[in-house]
């Protein structure tokens, strides 16, 4: 005779409630824990990717820079109004100048020239590029933002040992076509402190 009964509670089956609980919690608590490493990796990540970005902006735009200063011609040029531009000023938030153009490719001579300016801006480092050399009314620059979370620019210029904060120096307005032998650069880059670059110009250096 087969008699029916229910499973004894000691032996092997199902999972009790309170296990269940156990490993529920157990798994959060992990699964916490790898999300808060994750979450840092990626957090990481993004600050070396924001900050490899902004050497490299850094980079490209100092080495325009440099290339503009030490391919200054001494050729000055005229603004829309007709007036005459030293072939380089500056002061206050930033510079104009003259440059040499390599080569032009074959449809015009090189050297060529061109005239740029170098401005901090709202926070930006610019530069603007002119179609033409002696302006008309018209003429409007092209401008290109090279740099951002810029802030403290300086400029000064060296003559003679000499550094001053202008250009032309004080005096030197019947020699437009003269350059200083230098340029100095100094700001402020957002996350990063700050940064000066000096740069010698082949054709100045004459005592004021």
């Amino acid at each position: 005779m087969t008699t029916l009964g229910c499973r004894h509670p000691t032996a092997p089956g199902g999972f009790t409630l309170i296990e269940v609980v156990v490993a529920v919690a157990i798994f959060a608590v992990v699964a916490a824990m790898a999300w808060g490493g994750l979450d840092r990796i990626v957090r990481a990540k993004q600050v070396i990717d924001a900050q490899s970005q902004q050497f490299r902006a850094l980079h490209q735009a100092m080495g325009q820079f440099e290339r503009d200063v030490r391919q200054a011609a001494a050729r000055p040029v005229r603004d829309g109004s007709g007036l005459e531009l030293p072939a380089l000023i500056g002061g206050g938030s930033g510079i104009e100048l003259t440059r040499y153009v390599g080569s032009g490719g074959w449809d015009r001579e090189a050297p060529a020239l061109e005239r740029i300016a170098w401005r901090c801006e709202d926070g930006e480092l610019q530069r603007l590029r002119w179609d033409v050399l002696d302006r008309t009314p018209a003429s409007q620059p092209r401008v290109e933002t090279r740099l951002d979370g810029v802030s403290e620019c300086q400029w000064r210029f060296l003559a003679a040992g000499v550094a001053l904060e202008r250009w032309p120096a004080a005096g030197d307005e019947e020699r437009p076509e003269r350059l200083p032998s230098g340029i100095e650069l100094r700001f402020a880059l957002e996350g990063e402190g700050e940064y000066r670059r000096v740069l010698e110009l082949a054709g100045g250096g004459e005592a004021p």
